[in-house]
């Protein structure tokens, strides 16, 4: 009974840990980029009391905020581009866009999509130039999206639109998203 009680202390021990470094390591990060226009937007979203996500790159910084709302998009401008997906992706599968667009700090991508069952799943961005993928953490759902990505920091560059199923079902994704 002693040892386990030494067992359990010592776990929680490295759990407490581990979560201090977690924190540290997001909070610097956020720091870092605390002088952009869009972190401060986001910063003002939550002191409002807005539901509003933070998007975090593998590095742990801040490249942008996801922004959930129940609304259509309504707009007076034409997008850049609109794209239906109705993507079916297996279990622990990328999906990633046919078409690439320029984009950068500040530009928006409307996202409405649905999933076909319940899932874990994410939306990302795939750099061309780099061949790296950015899955972004805040955007993890079961059901589907209704939101508004706003990259922040990000290098322009050519990017194509991406979908993570990190779940244990194939999934089927329908819907729209637009520049």
């Amino acid at each position: 009974m002693k040892n386990m009680l030494k067992k359990v202390k010592r776990c929680l021990a490295v759990c407490l840990c581990m979560g201090l470094f977690m924190t540290t390591c997001l909070t610097v990060s956020a720091q870092e980029n605390a002088d952009s226009d869009i972190m401060q937007e986001y910063l003002e979203k939550v002191a409002a009391g807005v539901e509003v996500y933070p998007l975090v790159n593998e590095e742990g910084v801040m490249v942008g905020y996801y922004e959930p709302n129940r609304e259509e998009r309504v707009n007076a401008v034409m997008p850049r581009y609109d794209a239906n997906v109705n993507w079916t992706l297996k279990s622990y599968q990328y999906g990633i866009g046919e078409n690439a667009y320029t984009l950068g700090e500040g530009d928006k991508i409307y996202i409405n999509i649905e999933q076909s069952v319940s899932g874990t799943s994410y939306l990302g961005i795939y750099n061309t130039s780099t061949d790296k993928l950015t899955v972004f953490m805040g955007t993890k759902t079961t059901n589907g999206w209704n939101g508004t990505i706003t990259l922040g920091d990000v290098s322009q560059a050519t990017y194509r639109f991406a979908i993570y199923n990190q779940s244990e079902s194939t999934i089927t994704y329908t819907g729209y998203y637009s520049l």
